[in-house]
């Protein structure tokens, strides 16, 4: 069958200079097929070569199977000389035929798209491999997720850290929905495994997923790696060297398999910055997810923070809902948690109280970037940022100390409090808001 639906893909494709529909591909090749097979074994209806067709289609399209290309096309037919698409070399594609893209090609919506990347980041239990574990079980399900769309797929999460953790979450997740008994295209890798070394693990996870999507039956849209510093295998997170190759090996995965790749991770010293270790992870993301939480008790917050070709929206608030498997055998009762939604109001954090230069310091800060801010670059996060002179320059203007020398003392304790408060960052000169504070309460 396998044999049968490549054969006529490709030369449909080489006839028509296009991927054929399964339409197309059903009505060449089920005859063909038809008359030669055996139907008294299972698994050789119609039925089963639609899918088949399908699975063969889909791939063909991400680039998994090679097709070989059409025969040239010349500008000159369309009356411009130069070639469309050099046999055997690199695509060219003219002005007159480059058109928009009206639909991306997100598998959940607004969020994820096909063979990207992702990172989704926070400090440590702040629940973000549960987020990541509900949304990979909405993906496979192709239920929708806290309202979007989502595409059904199959799932690969790599539980680096032990499966112990994830296979609780799963089981937790399936009772909640009564799903015992159903099967849906997710797989754990319980293992850990080795992304650093290109010759160590990158071509088995690949090979994972081609004999996954094989067993599944479906194509393989998400694969993620929890935790991304376990996938480093000992490298060093700030290297660009190590973070290089990391990113490289990924990039290898995507593209010989189609798959998005999320990768767990964990938030650095200074949470403005983003998620931890070199910039040219950040670089590389196609979007940022960060988990924060304000407090113990506190509801989790998850916020888009970078997008590549989408909307840089959305954000939701859960918490985690206990949820009892079973008893051990010493009686005790054993509990995993899912997420739910929880009250957007629960999750605002409580401002820190500020005395009076602190609070006159904010409202500078506020004012000045309001004013004079611009844009950042390079390592700083995303958003306005202003020179620390003009901020101090300011609040030394608006103080009502005359001393000079017990100004400054006053202005570097105030400066200093609000960075470690983390209502204000602070990097290579400049400074900018991390949160709006809550005037002093």
């Amino acid at each position: 069958m396998r044999n049968t639906i490549l054969a006529v893909v490709s030369d449909l494709y080489r006839q028509l200079g296009r991927t054929p529909t399964e339409e197309e591909v059903v009505t060449e090749g089920w005859p063909q097929y038809a008359s030669k097979v055996d139907f008294s074994r299972p698994g050789r209806g119609e039925a089963e070569f639609r899918m088949k067709v399908r699975y063969t289609l889909d791939r063909a399209q991400r680039g998994i199977i090679k097709l070989e290309a059409p025969k040239p096309v010349t500008r000159q037919q369309e009356g411009v000389t130069g070639t469309v698409t050099p046999d055997g070399g690199l695509p060219l594609v003219y002005f007159n035929n480059i058109h928009p893209n009206l639909d991306a090609a997100d598998f959940v919506e607004g969020l994820l798209t096909e063979g990207g990347m992702s990172v989704t980041y926070g400090e440590s239990n702040c629940g973000k491999t549960f987020f990541m574990t509900d949304l990979a079980l909405h993906v496979a399900l192709g239920i929708k997720w806290n309202g979007r769309t989502t595409e059904p797929g199959g799932v690969i999460y790599c539980a680096l850290e032990g499966s112990h953790g994830i296979s609780n979450r799963v089981a937790a997740f399936r009772k909640h929905l009564s799903l015992e008994g159903e099967e849906i295209p997710f797989a754990i890798i319980p293992v850990s495994i080795n992304l650093l070394n290109p010759e160590a693990d990158t071509e088995r996870l690949i090979d994972a997923i081609r004999r996954a999507m094989e067993e599944m039956k479906v194509p393989v849209r998400l694969v993620v790696l929890d935790t991304l510093s376990r996938a480093l295998a000992g490298g060093n997170e700030n290297a660009p060297d190590d973070m290089g190759a990391l990113v490289t090996n990924i990039d290898r995965i995507r593209q010989a398999t189609g798959v998005h790749i999320n990768a767990v991770h964990h938030s650095g010293k200074d949470t403005a910055k983003g998620a931890r270790g070199h910039s040219l992870l950040r670089a590389a993301t196609d979007t940022e997810i960060e988990i924060t939480k304000a407090g113990k008790d506190s509801p989790s917050v998850a916020s888009v923070k970078k997008q590549r070709d989408l909307e840089i929206e959305g954000e939701w608030v859960f918490k985690l809902q206990t949820i009892e498997l079973g008893r051990n055998r010493r009686d005790k009762p054993v509990t995993s948690c899912i997420v739910v939604a929880a009250d957007p109001e629960e999750a605002k954090p409580q401002g820190p109280k500020l005395n009076m230069w602190e609070l006159m310091a904010m409202e500078n800060i506020k004012e000045m970037i309001s004013r004079y801010g611009q844009e950042s670059w390079g390592d700083l996060p995303r958003c306005k940022v202003l020179m620390e002179e003009h901020w101090r320059n300011k609040w030394f203007v608006t103080g009502s100390i005359d001393d000079t020398d017990k100004k400054r003392v006053t202005w570097n304790r105030t400066k200093n409090r609000l960075i470690k408060l983390r209502m204000v960052g602070h990097q290579s000169g400049y400074v900018w808001l991390i949160q709006d504070d809550s005037e002093g309460s």
